[in-house]
């Protein structure tokens, strides 16, 4: 009789062990989990945090709605340091541990190429959704499409040569006389990728490029590097120096008067989540971006009315640019995992690639031969730390795969 009972006991304990599994796993499916890689520390962190905060803003919406294949949309956000190795195992533990269906970010190229491989690997779709130049190749070819990223941001390609025919139209004197330029930039991936498409763009209109020098991002004192600038005496400084460094070398170069002397403008250098932080060192500089508050549409209007509500103190409302782009990235994806019923990657790639979608930037298409994003770009001058629009420079896209940065 003991040993009926003991053996009841034993039977009833691994029942209750399966019905608890069980039922975490139902709990589980109950919610429709989104991975956020979002370097909310390091000198990328305004980009991160604002990366989450769009993120979370696009989960209000779609929570309010009917989510995503009728479950709650649930965020994890993990931090990457703005570290490839970091960014590396945070995008294992988001896959692995909690079992995400999509994932969005990084703060640098570097990092969103760490992440490419396990995403690839383990099928589960990544949306860059900073700018930067193309990712969205095969590894070991350059002429097919990745089966698992996308890029919601502009690339190089799709940005340098208007920006740079705008700078000349508006400070070139004449056709004859000299233009002679300056790039800086930090010493990775996107600045130098960059900054040579646009020496060969500016090399092509005729520029005289004086020299490009990159610091490391860790960088505290730009003073010799500014000094060098001022001795070339160039007519336009180009600084491609995302995030804290950029602050950093826009606040000294403000107090060695370098603004007086030379024009400057950049690429990633100046956005939103930066410029606030340069205060009058940002002042009247001309910049190409996807986004701005003033945009007059709908959607933008939505947004920004919900992002003051749930982020009321936030000193990024002038503009959050990469909220902006995290938020298009995860209702654009959401539409086509609506539209497909599935969160398998190949219903999913059948419905994102093609797919269109006004969002707070615009009207957006996603290019399905290379799976960028398709946008309005617009030059833009920023006063009194906001984005001003001056011209809309059309939709803009990116050839092929060109520049595609994927080994």
């Amino acid at each position: 009789m003991k040993n009926i009972k003991i053996l009841l006991i034993a039977i009833m304990t691994v029942c209750c062990v399966v019905m608890l599994k069980s039922c975490k796993k139902n709990s589980e499916s109950d919610t429709f989990k989104i991975g956020v890689l979002a370097p909310v520390t390091s000198f990328m962190s305004g980009h991160g945090t604002s990366i989450e905060k769009g993120a979370r803003i696009a989960q209000l919406i779609l929570n309010e709605e009917d989510g995503i294949l009728g479950k709650k949309v649930e965020l994890i956000v993990l931090d990457t340091q703005s570290d490839p190795s970091v960014t590396v195992d945070r995008t294992k533990e988001l896959i692995e541990k909690h079992d995400v269906k999509l994932l969005i970010g990084t703060g640098t190229s570097a990092s969103s190429l760490a992440a490419i491989t396990p995403a690839t690997e383990k099928k589960v779709p990544f949306i860059y959704s900073l700018d930067g130049e193309c990712k969205t190749c095969s590894f070991g070819d350059a002429s097919s499409v990745s089966t698992s990223v996308w890029g919601s941001g502009f690339t190089e390609r799709m940005i340098v040569e208007p920006y740079l025919k705008y700078l000349e139209g508006r400070f070139r004197k004449s056709q004859d006389d000299d233009f002679k330029v300056f790039f800086v930039g930090g010493d990775y991936v996107y600045p130098r990728t960059t900054n040579a498409y646009a020496i060969e763009v500016a090399k092509k209109l005729g520029f005289t490029i004086l020299a490009e020098e990159y610091t490391d991002m860790s960088t505290k004192d730009y003073t010799p590097v500014i000094r060098r600038i001022l001795d070339e005496n160039p007519d336009l400084l180009i600084v491609t120096n995302p995030g804290a460094a950029g602050v950093s070398f826009m606040r000294q170069a403000l107090q060695l008067e370098l603004n007086e002397k030379v024009v400057i403008g950049g690429f990633a250098t100046f956005d939103q989540e930066a410029i606030d932080a340069m205060g009058n060192a940002s002042e009247g500089v001309f910049v190409v971006n996807r986004y701005s508050k003033f945009l007059n549409n709908t959607q933008n209007d939505e947004f920004l009315k919900l992002y003051s509500e749930k982020y009321s103190n936030d000193n990024l409302m002038p503009g959050p640019t990469a909220a902006a782009g995290s938020f298009g990235s995860i209702m654009l994806a959401a539409k086509a995992f609506n539209q497909a019923k599935s969160d398998e990657l190949i219903d999913f790639r059948r419905h994102m690639n093609g797919a269109e979608m006004m969002l707070p930037q615009g009207p957006v298409r996603v290019n399905p031969d290379n799976q960028i994003f398709e946008q309005h770009v617009y030059i833009m001058q920023i006063r009194d730390q906001q984005y001003n629009l001056v011209q809309d420079l059309g939709i803009q896209i990116h050839p092929n795969f060109e520049g595609c940065s994927v080994k």
